[in-house]
């Protein structure tokens, strides 16, 4: 009983010092607000602040790269979401700029047909290049257009920068075209400028040749070729190609050639098969 009775009278005195207390902290208010700012208090006060200012500083200083450590460990499952998602809409991205940039250079390449087209006198069929053969002797393609749209055997076909190869077999739905770069094959052509006639041929291993030139009247670097028509296989006046190189030999009659063809064709993708032809045709490049 003694015990408790001990700590009742010191819990009583709880109440007291509590009392004590708030009427010691609506004194010290009422003179903060009372007193200007030069007042005791306030001095106080700025002492208290400029003392403890550097050990503030310090303190944030120090946990500074703790606190962002773990900001960072915290944000490690979103970062790497959010590295995943641009990762994913980076390669979307990629994937539709190479799109659109196809698109572009085949855009270009139908509008060269297409204009290309318009100069004609004669009816054409565009058509893409779906085959070409694997083994280099072979100098031919297969294209996507056969008789079921128009394409007979003996056609001609060209590209924008002039004469590809001529329509060999068809089928309804595709044909196979031979190069002018097949060794078997031959384009009765004359010089633009010079009007004198020769027969370009394929070679396996090296340029386009104009064969049956005389050196006396041998065509120079840059001469344009064009078909000539003779022989009725192409119309007349087809760009074949440009001279790159002549060389006379003392003793021979006739001067070696090589020409270059205007059309890249080992690299062309689509072409324009000629239907209706004749041999008196003359397109754009051609001459009387």
């Amino acid at each position: 009983m003694k015990r408790l009775e001990i700590d009742t009278r010191r819990g009583a005195g709880r109440p007291l010092v509590l009392a004590v207390l708030i009427v010691a902290a609506l004194i010290v208010t009422t003179v903060w607000y009372r007193e200007g700012d030069d007042g005791p208090l306030h001095a106080a006060r700025r002492v208290v602040v400029a003392v403890g200012q550097p050990f503030e500083t310090a303190g944030t200083w120090i946990a500074t790269p703790f606190r962002g450590f773990g900001n960072w460990v915290g944000s490690l499952g979103v970062n790497s979401a959010d590295y995943a998602s641009l990762k994913d809409q980076n390669q979307q991205l990629k994937e539709r700029l190479a799109a659109l940039e196809e698109a572009k250079l085949e855009n270009d390449r139908i509008r060269a047909l297409v204009d290309f087209a318009k100069a004609q006198d004669v009816p054409t069929i565009g058509a893409r290049i779906i085959g070409r053969p694997t083994d280099s002797r072979q100098r031919s393609i297969v294209i996507d257009r056969g008789t079921s749209s128009g394409v007979q055997k003996g056609d001609t076909v060209v590209a924008a920068g002039g004469l590809v190869g001529q329509v060999v077999e068809v089928t309804p739905f595709d044909a196979q075209v031979r190069l002018i770069t097949d060794s078997a094959s031959g384009v009765a052509v004359l010089v633009q400028r010079t009007r004198v006639n020769g027969i370009v041929r394929g070679a396996l291993e090296a340029p386009l040749e104009l064969d049956f030139v005389q050196t006396q009247v041998a065509p120079v670097v840059g001469d344009v070729l064009v078909t000539s028509g003779l022989g009725g296989t192409y119309p007349k006046g087809i760009v074949v190609g440009e001279v790159t190189a002549v060389s006379a030999p003392e003793a021979g009659l006739y001067a070696a050639i090589t020409v270059a063809s205007r059309v890249d064709i080992d690299r062309i993708e689509e072409v324009l098969v000629m239907t209706g032809q004749n041999s008196s045709t003359i397109l754009p490049g051609g001459g009387e």
